[in-house]
């Protein structure tokens, strides 16, 4: 069994509640928004979150870890700020996505022109009725910057259930996880392993799971302590580093430097603090606290917290 993540973006919270209880079931609700639907035999979470746009830390965890995004363009058609800021988000990440539009007088290519500039003017678009269950999940595809054959799991939650023992709660971004799997948290003492001793998705045990999947991992090995400041767990075999190279792309709509400055990486799932150096032309390295799972093609972008209207400086590209 595997899965698809889809990131929900946009700033009208009533119309994006409507459309999501209408195509989805609300698993979650506390922290990230989850929404899961299956069909054609692959589960589908709508993830989206309520502290925007005070906040962009909820978002760019989303995009850091969506195969696709639906972008609900403002039912006033009048563009602001933070709609802005959601549309350079998806570039920084380079997601595949749907515009989605409402009302009888929807135009595409209004909305393409207030867009422009941006990932987001060139989506397929879709007009629709937020009520609506339907919906063409045919073009939310696997994310190709994810790699296939080893297991990452990025973890958001860990906590103890009586007579289960510790808990982990998160999603599948790459590979499998199968019960017996031993994982080894990121970050965290390199001796240390987890034994999965079960696995549940949305309550119903599994004997594996796959990527694209959130899941409950239940833990032999350690205790919820020992992953207070673990992030990821993983099959032992991808690359860590506290100080790994990327390519960047900056945002032509944000006007600071980049380099040589204290700001915030979002790495698939987690936000880091992390110092920026210029390193080449294009090239830059994030100075980190802690490790992180690294590899060839990873996406990442940079997050200026104190950026005013765009918090989002641009998109990164790991290179070895």
């Amino acid at each position: 069994m595997d899965g698809i993540i889809v990131g929900v973006f946009g700033t009208d919270g009533q119309v994006k509640s409507i459309f999501e209880s209408a195509v989805a079931k609300k698993s979650e609700a506390e922290g990230m928004i989850v929404y899961s639907r299956v069909e054609g035999g692959r589960r589908y979470s709508f993830l989206d979150t309520a502290d925007y746009p005070d906040r962009i830390q909820g978002y760019s965890c989303v995009a850091s870890l969506a195969d696709h995004a639906l972008y609900f363009f403002p039912s006033s058609w009048k563009l602001a700020a933070p709609d802005g800021e959601l549309a350079v988000l998806l570039g920084a990440f380079g997601l595949q996505g749907t515009l989605e539009l409402s009302g009888s007088s929807a135009a595409p290519e209004e909305a393409s022109a207030a867009l422009r500039g941006t990932t987001v003017a060139a989506y397929r678009f879709e007009t629709r009725d937020p009520r609506d269950s339907a919906i063409d999940l045919s073009r939310a595809l696997p994310r190709p910057d994810f790699p296939k054959d080893q297991t990452l799991v990025y973890v958001d939650r860990v906590f103890t259930v009586k007579g289960v023992g510790t808990v982990a709660l998160g999603f599948i971004l790459s590979g499998s996880v199968s019960v017996h799997d031993q994982l080894r948290p990121i970050p965290g003492p390199s001796d240390l392993r987890a034994d999965v001793k079960g696995i549940q998705v949305n309550d119903v045990d599994f004997d594996s799971a796959g990527r694209g999947i959130r899941v409950g991992l239940s833990l032999r090995g350690v205790e919820p302590k020992d992953l207070e400041k673990s992030h990821w767990l993983d099959d032992g075999t991808f690359q860590l580093s506290t100080s790994p190279a990327f390519e960047l792309a900056k945002s032509s709509f944000y006007r600071l430097e980049v380099a040589s400055r204290d700001l915030h990486v979002q790495f698939p799932g987690e936000i880091v603090p992390a110092r920026i150096t210029a390193s080449g032309n294009l090239a830059v390295t994030a100075q980190l606290p802690w490790q992180v799972p690294v590899w060839e093609g990873m996406k990442a972008a940079v997050v200026d917290l104190n950026g005013g209207n765009l918090r989002i400086a641009g998109g990164l590209t790991s290179k070895f």
